[in-house]
C-alpha cells in the first residue's frame, strides 16, 4: 500500500462485526503450528530473559532498532516486521541482544506473558482502509495493555494525522507519558517527512491500570494464541 500523506486524508474503514473480531480474520497460523514450537520457545525464553524487554513493531530496514540494541546494551530488543526479506537482510547485524522475528505483531505479542514489557515503540502504522490490516483496534490495545508493565510506554509515530488521532482516541483509557530515549538513527520514513517537510506526530501513553482493564468484544480468553494469516 502506498503511504499516505497530509495531502490525502484518512478515515477509518468502519469495524469488524464481533463474530469475525478478533480471532477469525487478523494474522499468521505460524505461531500455533506445533512444528514451530521450537521457535515459539525461543522467543519467549528470549522475552523472558534478564533486564528490560522493549519492542518494535513494523521495524522495516531495522535501522532504529539496532541503532538501539547497539545503544542500550542492557536492553533486550525484539523487533517485529511482516516482510520476511527485511528480517532476513537485517538479522545478521543484530547484537545479541537483538532479536528480530518476521511474524504479525497481533499475533506476536499474545504469546508473552502479563507485564514482562517495559516499551513498545510503532513506527509509522500503515493508514489501512481494510479492516482487517487495521492495527489498533480494541484486541491489539487490550494486548499491549495486557503485556505492558505498570509505568511501561508505548510510542507511536505518524506522518498521518487522522490516524494518529483515531490511535489516540483508541488509547483514550491510557494516560499521557513522556517519550522513551532514542538515539539519533532516524527510520526511513522519518527520513522522507523531514525531506519533503511531511509533518510527523509522536505520542507516548502508558497503560490503564490493570483492575480496569476489559477483554475486547468477540474475544475468548481460553481459545489460545489467534490464528493469523501468513505475511
Amino acid at each position: 500500500m502506498s503511504r499516505t500523506d497530509e495531502a490525502a486524508p484518512w478515515t477509518p474503514p468502519p469495524p469488524l462485526p464481533p463474530r469475525l473480531h478478533p480471532r477469525a480474520l487478523h494474522g499468521s497460523l505460524l505461531w500455533s503450528r506445533p512444528e514451530h514450537a521450537a521457535a515459539r520457545e525461543a522467543l519467549l525464553a528470549f522475552a523472558l530473559g534478564p533486564g528490560p524487554l522493549a519492542v518494535e513493531v513494523g521495524v522495516d530496514h531495522a535501522m532504529c532498532i539496532l541503532d538501539h540494541a547497539r545503544r542500550f546494551p542492557d536492553t533486550r530488543w525484539l523487533g517485529l516486521e511482516l516482510r520476511k526479506r527485511r528480517i532476513a537482510a537485517a538479522a545478521p547485524h543484530a547484537p545479541p541482544n537483538c532479536r528480530l522475528v518476521a511474524g504479525d505483531a497481533r499475533a506476536v505479542l499474545p504469546l508473552l506473558p502479563d507485564g514482562v514489557v517495559d516499551r513498545v515503540d510503532v513506527w509509522f502504522p500503515t493508514p489501512a482502509t481494510d479492516p482487517r490490516h487495521l492495527l489498533f483496534d480494541a484486541a491489539f490495545v487490550a494486548t499491549l495493555a495486557r503485556v505492558l508493565r505498570p509505568g511501561g510506554r508505548l510510542t507511536v509515530v505518524s506522518d498521518v494525522a487522522a490516524l494518529h488521532a483515531w490511535i489516540a482516541d483508541a488509547l483514550a483509557a491510557w494516560s499521557p507519558a513522556s517519550p522513551p530515549p532514542r538515539g539519533p538513527v532516524l527510520s526511513r520514513r522519518e527520513r522522507v517527512c523531514r525531506r519533503d517537510g511531511i509533518p510527523v506526530h509522536l505520542g507516548s501513553w502508558s497503560p490503564p491500570p490493570r483492575d480496569l482493564l476489559s477483554p475486547p468484544v468477540g474475544s475468548d480468553p481460553g481459545a489460545g494464541p489467534p490464528p493469523r494469516r501468513d505475511p
